[in-house]
């Protein structure tokens, strides 16, 4: 059986098929066509799964707090206490003020080998002029030193023997084949013809052996120094001897 002409078939969409009174199946409803399903079921969907993971991280935030702050109120209070380490200003060890050391006591007239550096402690070497040095005694072999020097005038007695000793030990004439030193107040009362003696005052140091005699090794031991000190002229009387 043919279609009439001009009219589209029977299957495509928006077209009634025509009643057939004698077709063994009637009348016939077209099949429904398949439509893609709408796009705001999709935007829920994402909307629902958001709120979720959403939910689930505030809900995990409240358990750990409420767990925190839980331990928080069991803690001890010495627990509490060490939390935060508390700031205490660090200990200043504040030297105590202490005064410089003493001088050595000072023993005029000297008697012993610690009262003449304590002499020498208090004196001035500079105030001692050398003007001749020479060598003495057994040179080559054990030489003795020899020094002329000048004190001013007002320099007498225990000053005196302050500043010549101070000169003394820092020329290092203190050794092992004896020396000696003899001051004056001008240059030119060491060049006096008629005299030559000291005027102001001397340090002498005889070193013996252990037989006695005077020492002529540099390198011996057992030695004994016997240094006579004066504070005066060579007539003054005032001659001390300290022997160690």
């Amino acid at each position: 059986m043919q279609q009439p002409p001009n009219q589209p078939p029977f299957d495509q969409p928006g077209q009634e098929p025509p009643f057939h009174p004698h077709s063994p199946q009637g009348y016939q409803q077209p099949p429904m066509q398949q439509f893609p399903q709408a796009q705001p079921l999709k935007k829920k969907r994402r909307r629902w799964l958001l709120i979720t993971i959403i939910a689930a991280v505030v809900i995990f935030g409240c358990i750990i707090f409420s767990t925190g702050f839980h331990d928080i109120g069991k803690a001890t209070p010495a627990a509490l206490s060490t939390s935060e380490p508390t700031h205490q200003a660090a200990p200043t060890n504040t030297p105590a003020s202490t005064a410089p050391p003493a001088p050595p006591s000072v023993q005029y007239p000297p008697k012993t080998e610690a009262d003449l550096h304590g002499l020498a402690v208090h004196g001035d070497a500079n105030a001692i002029h050398e003007f001749h040095s020479e060598t003495v005694g057994l040179a080559g072999v054990c030489p003795q030193s020899k020094r002329l020097v000048i004190v001013d005038s007002g320099v007498k007695g225990q000053q005196l023997a302050e500043d010549v000793l101070a000169y003394f030990y820092a020329q290092r004439l203190e050794n092992p084949c004896g020396s000696i030193v003899f001051a004056y107040y001008t240059q030119a009362e060491a060049n006096d013809p008629n005299g030559g003696a000291y005027t102001a005052g001397r340090v002498m140091l005889n070193v013996t052996d252990s037989s006695g005699s005077l020492n002529t090794d540099p390198n011996a031991s057992n030695l004994k120094r016997t240094i006579t000190l004066d504070t005066g002229g060579f007539d003054a009387n005032q001659e001390y001897v300290v022997s160690y």
